[in-house]
């Protein structure tokens, strides 16, 4: 055959395997683009997320949402008679220094606040436990999360439902409740503070002089 007549043909077979090599390479890069935000997309189950957690819980009982997951609509306000008659009849527990067991005079306080909350079962509220401004930032976390826990387990023995209490965390020293560098005040920080709930609920609301407090 005439060489000149096989220059078209060769010509063709290298642009067809060229558009080929070319559609390959856009098919694999569309898969690797497809795979990789099948990838981000993906939640991240409670296990891997935190340490320790079991069946949607972390180890101390508290619900672990999945990562990645569309979250639950917010939780409406108490309304605002409600949040009144919580502030005057659930009050908050004290703790001695270094300490989260619960005291003996907090048996009166709890066993008032759990028939109060038991008798308003539609009544959602959250527990911040508080430390002195004593002792370290990492540590009085820990143990403001003790004393926030330890709370919520006592009302929950005596009756109060889990699904009432929106969170159970601490705080740790962050937000004071006053400025007095001595035991008459710091007695008033090392606290589980019970409040209802509101959108807004947080470490801005846990009490009085919080924001002014802030370290």
């Amino acid at each position: 055959m005439n060489r000149f007549l096989l220059l078209p043909t060769l010509a063709i077979s290298l642009l067809a395997g060229q558009c080929l090599a070319q559609a390959s390479d856009t098919n694999a890069s569309q898969s690797a683009d497809q795979t990789s935000s099948t990838a981000t997309t993906q939640p991240v189950e409670p296990q891997q997320a935190v340490p320790g957690a079991e069946n949607g819980q972390d180890p101390y009982g508290r619900p672990v949402q999945p990562v990645g997951t569309t979250q639950a609509s917010p939780l409406p306000a108490v309304a605002p008679n409600d949040q009144q008659q919580f502030a005057q009849n659930v009050k908050d527990v004290y703790f001695d220094f270094n300490r989260s067991e619960l005291r003996a005079d907090d048996s009166a306080t709890l066993q008032q606040d759990a028939e109060w909350l038991k008798a308003h079962p539609d009544v959602v509220f959250t527990i911040a436990g508080q430390a002195d401004p004593r002792g370290d930032i990492v540590y009085n976390l820990f143990l403001s999360d003790e004393r926030a826990l330890a709370t919520r387990d006592a009302l929950v023995k005596l009756g109060v439902s889990p699904q009432q209490i929106v969170f159970a965390h601490g705080w740790g020293k962050l937000y004071p409740v006053c400025q007095q560098d001595d035991e008459s005040c710091w007695s008033q920080d090392r606290r589980a503070h019970l409040e209802a709930w509101s959108p807004d609920a947080g470490p801005l609301t846990i009490g009085a002089g919080s924001v002014s407090g802030a370290e």
